[in-house]
């Protein structure tokens, strides 16, 4: 059975390798971003994430190839990858990278759990814990770096992804739903 999959940011640097990971093992993918995929096999729908009502109307659309397909009725989704985000600093303003990065998980959060997608997997990072961004040279207090180190950040983007972390933790605790945030690390090509 095909798993349907509603993927944030999949035109990114990192996204795309995951949606044509995803393609490769079956999944049929809706790419959800404010640029094209360059991937034959998926289809992308231009979405501002801030913008609340275009996310819950991405994260309810028809996820096939093209209008001509059979039936253009939305397929029920069976999770959520939400990569999309300002994916570091010096790229824009600094409250806008926090803007961005917060309100859009949290649109995309919401939307996922209020049309009853109990699978959620959101995009943190390394940053979190404050040594990378940071104002000065930074050691850490202990390694290796897990779940249980202290996140102190002094940067925007790591900022944005520890409310993220809480926003998912919040959504979780009230719907019961799986949700997850992965720190991924620097991502280079």
């Amino acid at each position: 059975m095909t798993k349907r999959i509603m993927f944030t940011g999949g035109s990114g640097k990192a996204g795309r390798h995951v949606v044509q990971y995803l393609v490769e093992h079956g999944c049929q993918v809706l790419n959800i971003d404010a640029r094209p995929l360059d991937n034959p096999k998926v289809r992308t729908l231009i979405t501002d994430i801030t913008d609340s009502g275009q996310v819950f109307n991405a994260l309810s659309s028809y996820a096939g190839l093209h209008e001509f397909d059979p039936s253009l009725r939305a397929q029920p989704v069976d999770a959520v990858v939400h990569f999309a985000a300002i994916p570091r600093i010096m790229i824009t303003p600094d409250n806008e990278v926090f803007r961005i990065n917060a309100m859009g998980t949290y649109n995309v959060i919401e939307a996922a759990v209020k049309l009853g997608i109990r699978k959620v997997i959101i995009a943190s990072s390394e940053t979190t814990y404050g040594l990378v961004f940071a104002n000065e040279p930074r050691n850490p207090t202990h390694f290796p770096l897990d779940e249980d180190y202290d996140v102190d950040p002094m940067d925007s983007y790591a900022l944005s992804k520890i409310v993220n972390e809480k926003t998912a933790r919040a959504f979780a605790l009230r719907s019961g739903f799986d949700i997850y945030a992965l720190r991924i690390g620097n991502v280079i090509e």
